[in-house]
């Protein structure tokens, strides 16, 4: 890639860190490379101003896999702090766990287990168990598209001390698409309506840009959307956001 052609992409890019940083989802489907071994990966989103407002946004995203012929163990943990003024505003911890295990080349298994914490919105604790199957339904050097059903074991506690258990449809889509050596876009989506409610319903996604910079940095920007249909008392269904950082991929 040129040098022009990549700064431009990185200046326009970069802007997009002028916007808050909340709405945190991991990637939990994708953003490694189908081979045998161990692999890492973390990432940094951070956004400070000052001046008539003194805000700071703070994501750290850390992530490790192993693959063997049949088998794969996927770990990942992320951290969302944002401060106001010197307070915090925003909060957020998650930690996720995921197998898979490969019946065919085209159908795998999954089993998963995940704890959030967001005091800030209403969230003491909410930690979610389930599995399912995961269909590649393309996957070649240039598109890798994926689709997954999964029922899941939802118990949620807020801060208020309500608790809550359900059983939950979780449907996801894993897209990536290479549209140059050295540019890759990324969509994945979930889908979780209460099975017994369909009205309940959750869905979030997560689009990605990403540039290859120097060896293995990448520069990431994109946008972050999240859609619960019952949240808790004062807080809004839909949470969005842009964000702009860099992946180290080893």
């Amino acid at each position: 890639m040129s040098r022009l052609i990549r700064t431009a992409l990185v200046a326009a890019f970069l802007a997009t860190a002028a916007t808050p940083a909340g709405a945190q989802i991991l990637n939990t489907l994708s953003g490694f490379d189908d081979m045998a071994g161990w692999q890492g990966q973390a990432s940094a989103f951070v956004r400070v101003s000052g001046g008539n407002t003194n805000v700071q946004d703070y994501f750290i995203n850390a992530a490790g896999q192993w693959q063997g012929d049949h088998q794969r163990l996927r770990a990942i943990v992320g951290y969302d702090l944002s401060r106001n003024e010197g307070r915090d505003t925003s909060e957020d911890l998650t930690a996720h766990l995921r197998h898979n295990y490969r019946i065919r080349r085209w159908v795998s298994t999954l089993a998963f287990g995940q704890y959030q914490r967001n005091p800030f919105q209403a969230l003491r604790a909410r930690v979610l168990v389930g599995g399912g199957l995961r269909f590649d339904l393309v996957s070649n050097e240039k598109r890798r598209f994926a689709i997954g059903i999964s029922g899941m074991f939802e118990s949620e506690k807020l801060t208020d001390a309500t608790t809550s258990e359900t059983m939950r449809l979780s449907t996801f889509l894993d897209f990536t698409r290479d549209l140059k050596q050295y540019l890759r876009f990324s969509i994945v989506g979930w889908f979780q309506p209460d099975i017994s409610d369909f009205a309940d319903t959750r869905a979030s996604a997560i689009a990605d840009l990403d540039i290859d910079l120097v060896g293995p940095l990448i520069l990431v920007t994109g946008a972050v959307f999240k859609y619960d249909s019952r949240p808790p008392v004062g807080i809004e269904e839909i949470d969005w956001s842009l964000r702009t950082g860099l992946k180290l991929s080893f």
